[in-house]
């Protein structure tokens, strides 16, 4: 079905077909209330349960409004946001390109949200049975040196409905974010972070468990030096890729527009990515890979690269829901 709707869907401007499917997925969630995840390898992470290994990633779900009628798709985890202390209205419009020739989008959204507080009360006892992560950024305007009072903030705000938390410090669309991810910051960051968590509990009573979202671009040095930092720092995972500012091999017309680049072209970085952060860090920190998986055969292999999870956003923009069952059926036996 999809398939046959796409033609159309991809006539609109980018940003309103998104609004639209996040309309469609609030009025199915309203009709038909809530779904368990999809039966498929059964993951234990972090004192969580994932009913299968393929979740949607941050950015799609930005203000929580939509995780009812999206568990229908049998993700077995939804992470919503990014969200900031306070809503902002992101960049201007024009912000969402695809390049269709290349499978891509292009973002350069800015963490476009209605703020924390409204999120948290949309997600205040949500019946979701799947793990339900919460991605968490700084304001546009919060200079680097206090950044690291809206991730408390935040982290304070929603731990109560969430499972886990991510700390986002990845997108290319926050001028200086990336900043924050150097080996020396990162470690003065997290560190706050690290002990504010252990007054917390998440949405199900537990520890809540904290992650970090990377972007694909450092040089292979340079991640090794961030990871290392990472493990130090005492936080319970990674999350391997943001976007990319990278536009090597793109053909589409729309490949010089500014922003962050995900989708299919994503994959070779993000699969680099993941080879590093396995030799660094071994058995010692879970990964998460996500950036060029556009079907189930990609999900698996990033399993086999040692992730214990992936996510999809760009995949599902392109294949549509089928992509959720064929990547969870690809990863039931891993060879």
């Amino acid at each position: 079905m999809y398939q046959l709707l796409r033609p159309f869907i991809f006539c609109l401007d980018g940003e309103r077909a998104h609004d639209l499917a996040i309309a469609s997925m609030q009025r199915l969630g309203r009709l038909r209330g809530v779904q368990a995840p999809l039966a498929g390898q059964s993951v234990d992470l972090f004192g969580l349960h994932f009913a299968n290994p393929v979740g949607l990633a941050a950015g799609l779900d930005k203000n929580a409004e939509a995780v009812a009628g999206l568990s229908h798709l049998g993700f077995g985890h939804i992470e919503v946001g990014t969200v900031t202390p306070r809503p902002q209205p992101g960049n201007p419009k024009p912000r969402l390109f695809r390049l269709t020739d290349d499978q891509a989008l292009i973002n350069r959204f800015g963490f476009n949200n209605d703020g924390v507080d409204a999120l948290v009360a949309r997600l205040v006892a949500h019946p979701y049975a799947g793990v339900l992560g919460v991605n968490i950024g700084k304001n546009k305007d919060t200079p680097n040196e206090s950044a690291v009072e809206d991730y408390l903030c935040c982290l304070r705000a929603v731990a109560c409905v969430a499972d886990y938390v991510t700390i986002n410090v990845s997108s290319p669309n926050t001028p200086g974010l990336r900043d924050l991810s150097s080996a020396d910051a990162i470690m003065d960051l997290l560190q706050p972070l690290v002990v504010a968590r252990h007054a917390l509990a998440n949405r199900r009573g537990q520890r809540l468990p904290l992650l970090v979202k990377l972007a694909p671009d450092f040089s292979d040095g340079a991640l090794v030096s961030v990871l290392q930092a990472i493990q130090d720092c005492g936080v319970d995972g990674v999350i391997l890729t943001n976007t990319t500012l990278s536009r090597d091999g793109l053909i589409s017309q729309s490949a010089r527009e500014q922003g962050g680049l995900s989708g299919a072209p994503l994959a070779t970085k993000a699969r680099h990515a993941l080879a590093i952060a396995r030799d660094v860090l071994g058995d010692a920190l879970p990964i998460i890979s996500v950036g060029g998986i556009m079907d189930g055969e990609e999900a698996r292999v990033r399993l086999v690269m040692g992730a214990r999870l992936v996510q999809v956003y760009s995949g599902l923009i392109y294949r549509g829901p089928r992509l959720i069952k064929e990547a969870v059926d690809a990863t039931r036996v891993l060879r």
